[in-house]
């Protein structure tokens, strides 16, 4: 930025900008408020107090401050992670190439006013079909997503843990349109190349398992995010040279006035938005080193922006990078600039970096304030960032802000025939870009098979247990024989199958689903390269329901042959379990997706579970459902399994009055009294099903048909969740 005449004595203090040219393409943000709590009330905090800088493509850019600062909740709001909510105020814009990157504050100010009606209408425009059919003219004319690529590096980076890094990195390459050179080529960057065919590990799938380390997980997390960056660039050149000499007049001209179809300004200025919370913290020096090293590379190479938060960097580190922003104590910026300036910058404030002093511990410790001393040193801490606060915002560099916000704002608010075209042409660019649903389902079955598959010494261990189980309940109800009193013992066993079966689907479903969460949820919130709760969803159904449904086919199997149960309706049986143990899943799945946490989800699981079994019996065989609650007793789990072995067991069943007199003989010991001794045998199963008030003839039909409606309902339950909360 150029200034006629001599700069005054507070402008020559203060860092010079980089050139004009590149502030094409470049990560602005401006006023930036947050605070939680009620205004008036003690609890209210204001996290970030007018926070306002600007970072370039092909440069990565450093947030530094203390702890509290508001580092991590900065970059979140510049990745659009944070939203208003009831007890938080956000105010103030994100801009990217001089264009609003999410809402602006004004946008969710209208949401908010909009009180319960436009809650529902943003419920509604998330479902499939109805959204579409009531919303997309009008969402059409509203903000979409934002126009360039936003990428997010997590602080600690979750993964299938069955999946190797090759096998991670080609997943998301295909799902961004990419092939295997470009697994190849981010794999040579990011210096993966040594564990590529090593396990990411975790624990993902309920169990952990050792992988990669630290370093290397951080790597891959960065590769992941980053992948798209250098596809989407190449799918850009590719269509600029076949676009290049297409030629359409522009709307409101003659045929004969032909001007060539620009690619949009976003996409062809910057190489995305990148952005990383604090991606080397808990790894030693050296790795530390190497990932800042890497993220500058990635910011060189694919000219992006790279935003860093770091957590004491190393002096090498710091060197590294190309910008900074350091948030002080409260939220508020005391300098954002080159780095090569800062030093400079603060000693002409009056505060000197000593020699052979770490650059970034000495800007840490010159904005924090040491709330742990005594009065007297808070208050001089307080005031010394104070005045460094002062000295920034009173510089011309925030007025320059202030001024380009104002003719950004401007500038937005007159839309021309000029940016209706690029707007066509980013849209339908993207279009081309997306991979479709099928393909994304395609692609998630395999990663679920894949997953599944490397879990066989877990499922072997699932798969003795439940023989083991069935062998315990078959020992100890040996050779119930057909008389009078094996009714009461064959419907205990049945009810005790029932309720191990679906237990032990709800665990299953409750340990480890809500641990995919973290890793979905981060896979289907991409800007680029992302996925549908469908494709994700139905696609792990696909997999792990037949898997699942071995175990219970194989425990009812063994309980049949031990126990002596009706071979005749053996088939019914262990159908009933395997839809028993596939709704008990689903609904482990739906209890999962509302839960906030898989603590939660343990907690909640039990006790729906306690409530079915408490449902379950409408025979009245152990006890009995008040009218009250009949019509709720429909939706219980156990309800319908231990009706359809009920059916399976006494339809074709014959009775002997005198078999417990025999076996009493046989065994030498006295005669029990029972029902058949008093001439109360019931001949056949038909008869026990009668007075329990079950169908005598097709019941374990009818109760099949009741679970499968039951899967099906906690299978939509799931997506819808799945699909308005995103995982």
């Amino acid at each position: 930025m150029s200034i006629e005449g001599e700069p005054s004595a507070d402008e020559a203090r203060i860092p010079a900008r980089e050139a004009a040219g590149d502030a094409d393409g470049a990560l602005e943000w401006h006023d930036v408020r947050y605070a939680v709590g009620r205004r008036g009330t003690t609890r209210r905090r204001e996290i970030l107090r007018g926070t306002s800088g600007i970072a370039h493509p092909g440069r990565l850019h450093g947030i530094l401050g203390p702890s509290g600062s508001g580092k991590t909740t900065l970059l979140n709001i510049l990745a659009g992670r944070v939203r208003e909510r009831r007890g938080a105020e956000l105010n103030g814009d994100v801009m990217h190439d001089g264009e609003l990157l999410h809402a602006s504050t004004s946008s969710r100010e209208g949401e908010k006013r909009g009180g319960i009606i436009r809650g529902v209408q943003s419920v509604l425009k998330r479902l499939p079909l109805v959204g579409d059919a009531l919303f997309s003219r009008r969402s059409s004319k509203r903000a979409q997503k934002p126009r360039v690529p936003v990428s997010y590096v997590e602080q600690d980076p979750k993964f299938f843990s069955n999946l190797t890094v090759r096998e991670t990195l080609t997943l998301d390459s295909k799902l961004h349109g990419g092939d295997e050179r470009d697994v190849d080529d981010v794999l040579r960057r990011l210096g993966l190349t040594a564990c590529a065919d090593t396990l990411v590990g975790g624990d993902t799938g309920g169990v952990a398992v050792r992988g990669v380390s630290g370093g290397e997980r951080r790597r891959l997390a960065i590769a992941c995010e980053t992948l798209g960056l250098r596809i989407g660039k190449r799918n850009v050149d590719v269509r600029t040279s076949r676009e290049g000499d297409d030629d359409r007049p522009l709307p409101g001209s003659s045929s004969s006035e032909v001007v060539p179809l620009p690619l949009p300004k976003s996409l062809s200025s910057s190489g995305g938005v990148v952005l990383a919370d604090e991606p080397t913290t808990g790894l030693d020096a050296h790795q530390a080193d190497k990932i800042v090293a890497k993220l500058k590379e990635t910011a060189v190479e694919e000219h992006a922006v790279v935003v860093a938060v770091l957590h004491q960097p190393r002096s090498r580190s710091f060197e590294r990078l190309d910008d900074l922003t350091l948030l002080t104590s409260g939220g508020k910026v005391a300098y954002c600039g080159p780095v090569k300036d800062a030093l400079a910058y603060f000693a002409n404030v009056g505060h000197v970096c000593p020699h052979h002093h770490n650059p970034a511990e000495f800007l840490i410790d010159l904005v924090a304030v040491d709330s742990d001393g005594s009065p007297e040193e808070e208050a001089a801490d307080a005031e010394r960032v104070a005045a460094l606060v002062d000295a920034w915002e009173s510089s011309f560099c925030l007025a320059s802000e202030k001024k380009r916000k104002n003719t950004s704002r401007d500038e937005i608010t007159s839309v021309t025939n000029a940016e209706t075209r690029l707007n066509v042409c980013h849209t339908s660019s993207a279009r081309r870009s997306r991979v479709g649903a099928a393909r994304q389902f395609v692609l998630l079955v395999g990663r679920a098979w894949r997953q599944t598959r490397r879990e066989a010494w877990v499922n072997a261990v699932r798969l003795v247990a439940s023989a083991g189980l069935a062998a315990a309940f078959g020992g100890c109800n040996r050779d119930m024989g057909n008389g009078a009193s094996s009714v009461k013992r064959r419907a205990a066993v049945l009810m005790q199958a029932c309720i191990n079966t679906s237990m032990l689907a709800v665990c299953r479903s409750l340990n480890g689903f809500p641990r995919e969460r973290a890793t979905v949820s981060r896979e289907m919130h991409r800007s680029v390269g992302g996925y549908g709760a469908g494709p994700y969803f139905f696609s792990k159904l696909l997999v792990e329901t037949p898997v699942d449904a071995v175990f219970p086919v194989v425990f009812g199997f063994v309980l049949n042959r031990m126990a002596g149960l009706n071979r005749n309706g053996r088939n019914w049986l262990l159908t009933t379990l395997a839809l028993q143990t596939a709704a008990a899943s689903t609904l482990g799945l739906s209890v999962g997706a509302l839960s906030p946490s898989s603590e939660m989800a343990l907690a909640i699981g039990p006790c729906v579970m306690v409530l079915s079994i408490m449902l379950g019996d409408e025979t009245g065989a152990f006890a009995e459902i008040p009218a009250s609650l009949t019509g709720v007793s429909h939706l219980s789990l156990i309800k319908w399994a231990f009706r359809g072995c009920l059916s399976s067991e006494f339809e074709g069943l014959k009775f002997d009055p005198l078999a417990d007199a025999k076996r009493a003989r046989a065994k030498g010991g006295a005669e029990k009294r029972t029902r058949g001794a008093s001439g109360a045998c019931p001949p056949t199963g038909e008869h026990v099903l009668s007075e329990m008030g079950l169908p005598t003839a097709g019941g374990a039909r009818i109760a099949a048909k009741a679970q499968a409606k039951l899967v099906a309902a906690n299978a939509l339950l799931t997506y819808l969740v799945l699909k308005i909360k995103g995982a």
